[in-house]
């Protein structure tokens, strides 16, 4: 009886044991000690257990329930003495691996880090992580995921370091994995959650977790990240307190600078205008300087065909101002000093107009950093790379035009080598780009850009250089129509860009060679980190850049010629206003129509340089179509013709240059127009068009090695909104191989849509009722990776309302007009 009473006994203790096991653990626990300065400064700290990495030898976490995602958080210890600007580079090796230890995916992350700014307490600078036992700096945490979705069978991740490179001490980890709550336990376990617990989970929120809503609850506690520890008795591990209620320190170094675009003497400031009217120009110096008044030179580029309006400004006020009338196009402005611009319009001066800084990630290629780039091998369809660089000075800024020079490898899916080469060019300093981080040093170029058509069993490119280069490399299928709206895409101030043309590689690999370690030649068979260290790269800030204007076309030099399609089209007679982006030339009056009042008045008939008589012709435009009549009375020399229609035109008697009275008398109303005068803006232009509906028209060009312009102007027949899609193909002979400096999309799309303004304001003059679309330029250019030669144009329409072509020839420069003749026998 006795013993069954101690039984007894024993059994009630053992299940009280097992309830207040949980609530007494932490009575017997002691916490880990805290740095003292946590204590001395009445500093709040949490500790985590973190796990120390050896550098030869696995340390191996099991994988918990199944996980579909695992986090790896690494902090780094450095020397005290470190300086906050050293880099932090460490390389972490991994494995997962199944039950039976056996590896399932392998990789290699290179994390870099930084000392972080310390927080202030008292007027004492406190690290924000801290050891109690280490005198060690601890480097801002890094992590990274690994989804596990595709390797249902791993047991097992295990982690170990590359060696380590002073002034790295030590690597500390911590490993989560995600935990997924059904809704009865989540439902349960926030009831059985500390306050304090509540609070960190719902910090997010912008109330507290009392006013969460279930569903809110739910959420927060559905996906948890729970730690869990490495296998092993003895593993290396430390506590890492994250300290908090202090406050962080604002390094007067590291300051922000004024909001607004950096500009400088050696930097343009290029600022998009998107609608007219009044702006207020501001620039706040980066330096004092009471000596040097706050100046800007400024250059208007808009749409219209001729020198970009100039101007200086002097800012005065605080901060320095001034107020401009602007119109729609970009605004390069160039200051006399170092300094951040702002402009606003003056309705609304609390809305800033800058554009959005856009970026752009460069990767640095040296003789001991090549670049890698993976390309889909094109099997069906051909690929086209292209490919920027540009000089960087790393600091010290480009003075003069440098030449630069690469090397390239394209290799197939065996390494084996299927083109090299070397890219050659010489660039200037870029006044429109710069490094994000060093803006005010001119250390950049501009970009050169090579194109290159890959072989079909093309799968990687290397690129090596012997100087300090940046490297962009985009691509496309060869099948891809470039696609542009019209006339949006033209102007960098129409609104966003549309469809790229090119588009971006990311680098296969771009880690520097540990030191020590042989640089091996990639392998198809390892799996690239997917991380690149930041050391290999840049960020650059980019800017719109205003056209290039060619001078002979702004002086009026040039020979412009309207081309005929091979087959037979229909033709017709176009009238339309003129507009102020097309230049207007004497030697085209001719085609020139101005509004001629009905009464009498004095005209002026211009023809520069000719002496003989003229015949201009009168063109009316009518509303009504029942007969009128219309008497026309140069000098006292009457033409009286008895006419039907809307529209049409009759000849006039013949003229010389000079003064005439003319008088018009017509029965009914209407416009009328005359040739042969000087345009102003109520003027028409008069050109001679082909259909295109729904059979194609096919030109003919001779490229030449001059650069001649080739172009169409589209008239759209729809109203406004009705948008027309127009293909155009160039049919040429075999582009020139190896890399070429200049690219040639040989399929193209435009989309034109014409607006409220636009739609409807010209005629067909050999139709009754054919109302067009001012004409929207289709720009074609015929790079000199194209052989020299005949080439062949073909437009078509793809969808849209039908319209009008004139397709036409440039020539910059001055061409003189030849006749010829044949003599016959008499």
């Amino acid at each position: 009886m006795r013993i069954l009473g101690r039984l007894l006994f024993l059994l009630l203790f053992a299940v009280a044991a097992s309830f207040l096991y949980q609530p007494l653990r932490s009575l017997f626990q002691v916490p880990p000690p805290a740095p003292a300065i946590v204590e001395q400064l009445d500093l709040t700290a949490r500790s985590s257990t973190v796990y120390f990495l050896p550098e030869n030898e696995w340390l191996t976490f099991p994988i918990i329930g199944q996980a579909e995602r695992l986090r790896i958080l690494t902090h780094a210890g450095a020397d005290p003495d470190t300086e906050r600007e050293v880099p932090l580079r460490y390389a972490l090796e991994y494995e997962l691996l199944d039950g039976n230890r056996n590896p399932l995916h392998v990789g290699v992350y290179t994390q870099e880090s930084h000392l972080p700014q310390p927080l202030i307490k008292d007027g004492v600078a406190v690290s924000p992580n801290l050891y109690t036992d280490r005198d060690l700096a601890v480097a801002t945490g890094q992590s990274f995921n690994l989804q596990l979705d595709a390797l249902p069978g791993t047991a097992y991740i295990r982690l170990r370091l590359k060696p380590l490179r002073p002034p790295l001490g030590n690597v500390a980890v911590r490993v989560y994995y995600e935990e997924r709550m059904s809704e009865r336990r989540a439902n349960v376990a926030w009831e059985r959650l500390s306050q304090t617990q509540k609070l960190r989970l719902a910090q997010g929120a912008i109330y507290p977790p009392e006013l969460l809503t279930r569903q809110e609850q739910l959420n927060l506690l559905e996906r948890q990240w729970q730690p869990v520890g490495p296998l092993g008795t003895n593993p290396a591990q430390g506590s890492l307190f994250s300290i908090q209620g202090a406050e962080a320190l604002m390094d007067p170094e590291r300051m922000p600078r004024a909001p607004g675009l950096y500009a400088g003497p050696q930097r343009l400031g290029v600022l998009p205008i998107e609608a007219a009217g009044s702006y207020r120009i501001q620039f706040t110096p980066l330096l004092i300087n009471d000596d040097l008044t706050p100046e800007l030179a400024l250059r208007h580029v808009t749409e219209l065909l001729e020198e970009p309006r100039e101007e200086h400004a002097v800012l005065t006020g605080e901060p320095p101002s001034s107020e401009l009338s602007l119109s729609p196009g970009l605004l390069v402005v160039i200051p006399n000093q170092p300094g951040m611009l702002d402009i606003r319009p003056v309705e609304k001066p609390e809305q800033s107009s800058l554009p959005e800084i856009r970026y752009l990630r460069t990767w640095r290629i040296g003789s001991d950093f090549p670049v890698r780039f993976q390309i889909l091998p094109g099997d069906e369809v051909r690929t086209s790379l292209r490919l920027d660089l540009r000089a960087y000075g790393d600091g010290e800024p480009l003075l003069v035009e440098k030449a630069l020079q690469a090397e390239y490898r394209v290799l197939d899916d065996q390494g084996r080598t299927v083109d090299q080469g070397a890219l050659e060019a010489n660039v200037l300093p870029s006044m429109i780009d710069r490094v994000a981080d060093t803006q005010p040093i001119a250390d950049l170029s501009e970009p050169a850009s090579f194109f290159l058509r890959l072989p079909p069993e093309a799968v990687r490119l290397e690129l090596t250089s012997q100087q300090r280069l940046l490297a962009n490399a985009y691509t496309r299928p060869d099948n891809l129509p470039h696609r542009t709206r019209v006339p949006v895409d033209y102007y960098a101030w129409r609104g966003d860009s549309g469809q790229p043309s090119w588009f971006i590689l990311q680098p296969l690999e771009a880690e520097a060679p540990l030191e020590g370690s042989a640089q091996e030649e990639p392998s198809d068979k390892k799996e690239p980190s997917g991380n690149t260290s930041p050391e290999t790269s840049l960020v650059l800030h980019i800017q719109s850049r205003p056209p290039e204007r060619d001078p002979e076309l702004l002086a009026g030099r040039y020979q412009w010629e309207a081309l005929e399609p091979q087959l037979a089209a229909r033709g017709a007679r176009l009238l339309v206003p003129l507009r102020g982006e097309e230049r207007l030339r004497p030697s085209g009056l001719p085609a020139y129509f101005q509004p001629l009042q009905p009464g009498t008045q004095t005209v002026e008939i211009a023809a520069p340089g000719v002496s003989r008589r003229l015949e201009p012709q009168l063109i009316y435009l009518r509303d009504d179509s029942t007969p009128f009549t219309l008497r026309v009375a140069i000098d006292g020399r009457t033409v009286r013709q008895e006419l039907i229609g809307r529209r049409g035109y009759i000849n006039l008697p013949p003229v010389s240059p000079g003064l005439h009275e003319v008088v018009l008398d017509a029965s009914t109303s209407g416009t009328w127009l005359m040739n042969y005068r000087y345009p102003d803006e109520a003027g028409y232009l008069r050109r001679m068009a082909f259909r295109l509906d729904g059979e194609s028209l096919r030109y003919p060009v001779d490229k030449r090695q001059d650069g001649q312009l080739v172009g169409a102007r589209f008239y759209s027949l729809g109203e406004s909104g009705a948008a027309s899609t127009v293909r155009v193909r160039i049919i040429a002979a075999a582009p020139k191989g190896g890399p070429t400096k200049e690219w040639t999309h040989l399929e193209r799309l435009y989309q034109i849509t014409p607006t409220d303004k636009e739609a409807g304001v010209g005629y067909v003059l050999d139709q009754q009722r054919e109302r067009l679309a001012h004409g929207q330029p289709i720009l074609i250019d015929l790079g000199t990776d194209l052989p020299d030669g005949p080439v062949a144009v073909e437009f078509s329409l793809e969808s849209g309302v039908p319209g009008y072509l004139v397709f036409h020839e440039v020539l910059p420069g001055d061409y003189e007009r030849t006749r010829s003749f044949r003599e016959g026998e008499e």
